[in-house]
């Protein structure tokens, strides 16, 4: 059949060319659609999700390990080491990576595909397996819980679990030989890091301070050196493969670790040794009970070359309270069940916080008579007091309804100005402060520092307590202008006293402290260098000359308060103080201020004891006798203080003691019996023989040593000197007559050579019971127990006037 025209056509062929359009319509539409949906989801991944995802992969094909920079060194001003860190190691766990590294067949021995379920129970039986073995490997070497470990093994999405931190080389290679064994690698692995070790454990430790367990400086020099100290961490990546097996180093991205910087300070371990030992001895020979504090410095430059506060801590465990007395109320506080955690904790900080505390800036106190060379100071450069003038004092000072006392009760009668010192008069002080006035005393308070801070480079320095200026000027300010002149009432730092006293002799320049000497990079270049530095000039040359004159007779000249810091051979001034705090009348700082060599001091020392305590309340002296006083108790352990540095830094003794009976012996052997006699005889000693040959073959004490005079010398005749040994008697409270005769009995000789003989025994230099050959000569201390310069704890020190007070 033929057709004719499109009209005639089937009416399916036109509809089919519809559909084609309706199709293509669709297919578009269904393309956009489509098109649409995967920009969509494209747009999330890439855009949307692009950090999160990066970070994931990241993680899954990497591992960033850091290693730590290693901390610089602190060092002392000899290159001694003070604080040093060495390496160390951390020990990891990824738990992520120990799920992936267990791998379980999908396919048995004849190539079949396994049930997923069959798999995943033998995967889970692998993976307690792995989690038993490093549990149980790991909890032995380390001797860490090992339900901890199974613990931190469950937290799979975790690559980064710190299982033991800085351990020691020896634990480091067991567990390196427990991954390899193993085949752990990435699943435990070790990251190096390094500890901080303090050789000479408690030395300086308030200055040097600590670290905290990420290494940072928490205390002391070490905080506040923390960016010179602390240097840059370095960091590695590894690659990983599919399974998490780390990949050769290749693939691996290093950046090295930058160590800190050195810090070199002023501090001479041996003098801070010296007069730590100085401060541990007096606590326990005078039964104080606060604590004390010392400070070494260069008068000249303000160099600190020991500084010591009581008690002290171990650097390599700062956290431990090493008091004996605080430890045993802690523990009698932890076994007492009607004590809480909270206040077992709390008392824990504090015990903690009183260690850490820097007595030499962290204590606030009142200085006593060691202020009192400052105003002599001020007086004589203002020119209203003068060498040759002299001061009545009758025991007291009235003003309006307040006596305020002497420690001289009867008084001191008339006195010149050195005189005065050396009685450390308070009647004459507050003439002279009355003669300088309230704006000259105020001006020179200024001048001398004590309105801030000295700026030295350790934390928590507190500042001087006074008057406000106003207060001070007032008419109402008399008796505070009174107080003021002989250092009570107002309160000082230990630092900031004795950089002020140290301007008083070394020609008047204000010099400011420091413990930091310089900071130095790993290959010895000086990063920065701590010159000297002067804050003011406050008196002249020659008003300094004298003060220092003034105090040298404290020490040196007869009836000073500080005679008991005499040692023969040096020549030492100082100033001592005892004050009285308001908390209690029992409760005495006793200190001493002294320099040597007097003429052109090297060191300047100021010493401190915190509350002696008395036989009983109320009492002036010890149990064991002693009187409490700067006087009897700090100048005697400062001036043996001074006598070992001068002899450490190498000074030479020079003169004799005008109070010493000692002589030295010469060296007598091969001499004849006549010529050794004669010899002996003019230097008034005494001998005997042993033997009979006719040459001296040995003698007893050696030569060099000092004795008495008086003393027998054993003069060994052709005979043989014994090897007999006897035991050190002890001579505690002993006169020298007495001590003499102890020791000779048992066939010792007692050698004066350091002290005078007058009062007392104070120390001894061989400890009693310690075995000694017959003939040894032993230096013995002897220390005058006086009542001058004592503490002022009389209830009746200053009160108003009435029948209950004179």
């Amino acid at each position: 059949m033929a057709f004719n025209n499109r009209s005639d056509r089937p009416r399916s062929r036109r509809l089919s060319g519809r559909g084609m359009q309706r199709i293509l319509l669709l297919a578009v539409l269904f393309g956009v659609v489509t098109f649409a949906v995967l920009f969509g989801k494209l747009w999330q991944l890439q855009v949307v999700q692009h950090e999160t995802l990066e970070k994931k992969a990241i993680s899954q094909q990497t591992r960033e390990v850091s290693s730590s920079a290693n901390r610089g060194t602190i060092y002392d001003s000899n290159g001694a080491i003070l604080a040093i860190s060495g390496s160390v190691q951390n020990v990891i766990l990824s738990p992520r990576d120990v799920l992936a590294s267990v791998e379980v067949e999908e396919k048995d021995e004849f190539g079949n595909p396994r049930s997923l379920t069959v798999i995943e129970a033998e995967k889970q039986q692998k993976v307690q397996s792995t989690y038993d073995l490093i549990a149980d490997g790991l909890s032995e070497i380390l001797g860490i819980d090992r339900e901890d470990i199974m613990n931190r093994l469950k937290k799979t999405n975790s690559a980064y679990q710190i299982l033991a931190k800085k351990v020691e080389d020896d634990v480091a290679d067991q567990v390196r030989d427990f991954i390899e064994e193993n085949d752990l690698q990435g699943a435990v692995y070790l990251t190096d890091d390094s500890k901080r070790y303090y050789p000479y454990s408690t030395t300086a430790s308030q200055v040097v301070g600590f670290v905290n367990g990420q290494n940072e400086g928490s205390y002391g020099l070490e905080a506040l050196y923390e960016t010179e100290l602390s240097g840059e961490d370095g960091r590695t990546i590894f690659a990983k493969n599919a399974s998490g097996k780390e990949m050769p180093s290749a693939y691996s991205t290093y950046a090295d670790a930058i160590d800190g910087y050195n810090v070199h300070t002023t501090i001479d371990a041996t003098i801070q040794m010296f007069a730590e030992k100085t401060v541990e001895e007096g606590i326990q020979k005078f039964d104080v009970t606060n604590g004390a504090f010392c400070i070494v410095m260069e008068p000249d430059t303000g160099a600190v070359r020991a500084m010591v506060s009581y008690p002290d801590f171990d650097l390599n465990d700062p956290n431990a309270v090493v008091d004996a007395t605080e430890s045993a109320k802690l523990q009698r506080l932890k076994n007492d069940p009607s004590v809480s955690k909270e206040a077992y904790a709390d008392a824990l900080s504090q015990a903690q916080f009183k260690q850490w505390s820097n007595k030499c800036l962290n204590t606030s106190y009142e200085p006593g008579s060691t202020f009192k060379p400052i105003v002599v100071a001020a007086g004589l450069e203002e020119g209203v007091i003068s060498e040759d003038d002299t001061f009545n004092c009758i025991g007291y000072v009235q003003m309006d309804q307040w006596k305020i006392r002497c420690s001289a009760r009867r008084g001191h009668g008339t006195q010149t100005l050195r005189k005065a010192v050396m009685n450390s008069c308070n009647p004459a002080l507050i003439a002279i402060g009355q003669r300088l006035g309230a704006d000259k005393f105020y001006e020179y308070w200024e001048n001398f520092g004590f309105t801030e801070t000295t700026g030295i480079e350790l934390p928590g320095e507190y500042p001087s307590v006074f008057w406000s200026k106003e207060e001070f000027v007032s008419p109402a300010g008399a008796v505070s202008l009174a107080t003021a002149s002989f250092g009570q009432r107002f309160t000082t730092t230990p630092i900031q006293l004795i950089t002020a006293l140290s301007a008083c002799i070394n020609g008047g320049h204000l010099m400011e402290p420091y413990v930091v000497q310089s900071v130095t990079d790993n290959e010895g270049n000086v990063v920065s260098y701590h010159e000297p530095s002067e804050v003011r000039q406050v008196i002249s040359q020659e008003t300094s000359d004298l003060v220092r004159s003034f105090m040298e007779s404290v020490v040196g000249g007869a009836g000073g308060t500080g005679k008991n810091a005499y040692v023969a051979g040096y020549r030492i001034g100082g100033k001592t103080g005892s004050s009285q705090t308001l908390d209690s009348t029992d409760h005495i700082i006793v200190s001493f201020v002294g320099f040597a060599p007097a003429d052109d001091p090297e060191v300047i020392v100021l010493l401190a004891y915190d509350w002696p305590q008395p036989s009983a309340p109320g009492q002036n002296t010890t149990a064991s006798g002693v009187y409490i006083s700067g006087g009897n108790m700090a100048a005697p352990m400062a001036g043996e203080l001074i006598a070992n540095i001068l002899d450490y830094l190498g000074y030479e003794k020079s003169g004799a003691s005008t109070e010493s009976n000692g002589v030295t012996i010469p060296r007598l052997t091969g001499k004849t019996l006549a010529d050794a006699q004669a010899t002996l005889s003019n230097l008034g000693l005494n001998y005997r023989t042993s033997g009979e040959g006719d040459v001296v073959t040995d003698q007893s004490p050696n030569p060099g040593s000092s004795v008495p005079n008086g003393s027998t010398i054993v003069l060994y005749m052709g005979s043989e000197k014994p090897g007999e040994t006897v035991a050190m008697p002890d001579l505690t409270d002993m006169t020298y007559d007495q001590a003499k005769k102890a020791l000779e009995d048992v066939g010792l000789y007692l050698d004066v050579s350091g002290s005078g003989t007058a009062g007392t025994v104070f120390s001894q230099t061989v400890e009693p019971g310690v075995i000694l050959d017959v003939g040894t000569a032993v230096e013995v201390k002897f220390a005058e127990n006086s009542g001058e310069e004592q503490a002022i704890n009389q209830q009746d020190l200053w009160k108003k006037n009435n029948t209950t007070s004179n």
